[in-house]
């Protein structure tokens, strides 16, 4: 429990970091959320992101109760037009497992690595009275990874599918924030997948 506590710490750490130092330059040149002096969806470019995760890892076994789980994930990509980017992801969860029979509690933790497009809907159909520095999205990607639960034979490697909807909330043209939901699914059975939601930083060049 120890080092998953670290990780979450450290985490936060870095994420606050990302907001300090991106934010601080970006006050002396201008406003937050000043739409004039935001790309909005006319930005094409990459793209780099940092965010604290909470969630859990669904290991589906009777004997097994899953704990809530904590972890960050590392993203980026490129962003070609006003409604799509080709987008990587990293993410990293942790969490306790309680098995039947043994005392005491395991760790157990899973990670995943995925890549595919990220839609920006109303990139494509502008609504009047949202502001361009709010842009919903919705992210597939394909990868791989691999769950664990340490001190047991309990290991598994997968092909994963990764869903997420959210949010970018720019304030201003370099920096933001954004938030999303969701989860992914794998192709083993002990190890169906892990859901989390996540709150971050990026930055786009």
């Amino acid at each position: 429990m120890k080092r998953i506590e670290n990780w979450l710490l450290a985490a936060a750490g870095s994420t606050a970091a990302l907001v300090l130092l991106a934010a601080g330059p970006s006050t002396a040149q201008s406003d937050f959320f000043n739409e004039r002096q935001i790309s909005g969806y006319d930005y094409t470019g990459p793209y780099g992101q940092f965010g604290v995760s909470i969630g859990k890892i669904n290991i589906d076994r009777s004997d097994l109760e899953n704990d809530v789980a904590g972890g960050f994930t590392i993203g980026g990509g490129y962003r070609f037009l006003p409604w799509l980017a080709a987008d990587g992801n990293f993410t990293y969860l942790a969490g306790d497992v309680e098995i039947d029979g043994f005392g005491g509690d395991f760790d157990a933790e899973a990670w995943g690595f995925t890549f595919g497009p990220k839609f920006y809907p109303l990139g494509l159909a502008k609504v009047q009275g949202i502001p361009h520095f709010f842009q919903p999205y919705a992210t597939i990607g394909i990868g791989g990874g691999e769950a664990e639960i340490d001190d047991t034979s309990v290991e598994e490697d997968y092909f994963l599918a990764r869903f997420i909807l959210g949010f970018d909330l720019w304030m201003t043209n370099h920096f933001g924030l954004f938030v999303e939901g969701g989860g992914f699914a794998t192709s083993e059975d002990d190890i169906e997948g892990a859901g989390l939601f996540t709150l971050g930083g990026q930055y786009r060049f």
